[in-house]
């Protein structure tokens, strides 16, 4: 192995290098006590080995194995095959992976998706290779999901007088690591772009408008959810939410916090897991926090922003809507938004683009996938990371040799992604409600 070492402020990290990249991969950002807030890591001994992925975040993937080579397995099969994952509640760690002898380059830090309840930065759908052969250090975090990371309740308010939405405290203390150290890996902390899908797209949104981040970041990328948490009104009032989670302390049969707080993981999730069957537990909005779910969530940010949904997407037709609405909102403060309609029907099943299905095209994993790419995926998928790339380096996607991609603000028109040349075009309204009220059963 040809190792790498680099000095940060935290310490020196040793990674190692391979045709043309370097990775750092599984390093500890923020620790965290079980419903407690992340504290930032600022320092360690010696080197830190950062050679191998850390653990994941508790979900069922912890406990239960599926076979990710059956296609049933929807996307355990596109993200997750010959995958090897340790799973714990000593989870916050993030992956770097950076171009050799990289000098100021623009940064890309990845929140994956996963409903806020599943998703791990060692999978298919956030591996940052190819950008950094392209020129991106590209960084993807890990934070708590599901009961570790988001349940609320009055009796684990902290000091502060406050409970819940650790994953999304999680999320930016991994930001502020990143911008505090990211310069030691040749990154531009200057020129940060945050990018996510689903969840992790409503987590984009929530974190750049957040008063935590403010300055941080100068683009977002937001992919499949665009528009929901500056849509979503969140109530003052958390005692609904407390009520919901407080079944679950209920559930594991606890009689005291102290002894909720030292329970096996597996009897922690395994409660969460009977009482969100049965009642949905609500998590990219669960409870009101001045720092994330506040007012400032509806309100438009200084924030450049491309956004996105796909022909077959989870309730497409809604999240057309909560797109434009979320363009509307940036224009009141003169801000261009890029939009794209990805329509590609992806070969090999009768799926169509569903929920996340751009993703091997925009991270340059065609060639990891077990689908019968043909040639003209692999055109489609260097048209839509050099867009990328542009928008990460300047805020804007169009450069040499592209079709001109208009903002939506100013066009009313996407770009379209599919098998042919990209162009600007509408979306197809009638599509997406037809798949809204009858879709293909994939979700995320």
């Amino acid at each position: 192995m040809n190792t790498v070492q680099v000095t940060t402020p935290c310490g020196v990290v040793e990674g190692f290098k391979n045709d043309g990249i370097s990775y750092f991969l599984g390093i500890p950002y923020a620790t965290a006590e079980r419903f407690a807030y992340p504290k930032e890591v600022t320092s360690w001994e010696g080197i830190f080995r950062a050679q191998q992925y850390g653990p994941a975040p508790i979900q069922e993937r912890a406990y239960v194995s599926v076979d990710a080579s059956d296609p049933k397995n929807h996307y355990e099969h596109e993200f997750y095959q010959n995958i090897e994952t340790k799973y714990s509640e000593d989870c916050l760690n993030l992956n770097i992976w950076a171009p050799e002898n990289a000098e100021n380059c623009p940064v890309l830090v990845i929140i994956y998706g996963g409903g806020l309840v599943s998703g791990q930065n060692n999978s298919g759908e956030c591996n940052g290779e190819y950008l950094a052969r392209r020129g991106i250090i590209t960084v993807a975090m890990n934070y708590r999901v599901n009961v570790f990371g988001f349940i609320a309740m009055k009796e684990l308010e902290d000091e502060n007088g406050k409970s819940g939405n650790y994953g999304y405290y999680d999320q930016q203390t991994a930001i502020s690591w990143i911008r505090r150290n990211i310069q030691s890996f040749g990154g531009d902390p200057n020129n940060m772009t945050l990018i996510g899908q689903s969840a992790g797209a409503a987590s984009c949104e929530t974190q750049i408008k957040s008063p935590l981040n403010k300055g941080v970041f100068k683009r977002a990328v937001i992919q499949s959810s665009a528009g929901f948490s500056t849509f979503i009104k969140q109530k003052k009032d958390n005692a609904k939410e407390y009520e919901k989670w407080h079944k679950v302390y209920e559930k594991t049969g606890c009689k005291s916090i102290e002894e909720f707080k030292k329970l096996p993981a597996k009897a922690l999730y395994d409660a969460y897991a009977e009482v969100s069957s049965k009642q949905p537990i609500g998590f990219v909005t669960a409870v009101y926090d001045e720092n994330f779910t506040s007012e400032i969530k509806n309100q438009p940010c200084p924030v450049k922003i491309m956004c996105s949904l796909t022909s077959e997407d989870v309730m497409p037709f809604i999240l057309f809507i909560m797109c434009k609405y979320l363009v509307r909102s940036q224009s009141k403060r003169g801000l261009d938004t890029y939009a794209y309609y990805f329509r590609r029907q992806l070969p090999g099943d009768d799926k169509g683009a569903w929920h996340g299905s751009e993703l091997p095209y925009l991270y340059g994993s065609l060639e990891d996938s077990w689908r019968p790419f043909e040639e003209e995926d692999h055109v489609l998928q260097e048209n839509m990371i050099s867009y990328l790339i542009n928008f990460i380096k300047t805020g804007d996607p169009n450069g040499t040799g592209l079709p001109e991609w208009m903002p939506y603000n100013r066009s009313k028109k996407f770009m379209v992604f599919d098998e042919n040349p990209p162009r600007m075009g509408k979306a197809e309204v009638r599509r997406l409600i037809k798949n809204t009220l009858h879709p293909n059963g994939i979700g995320m």
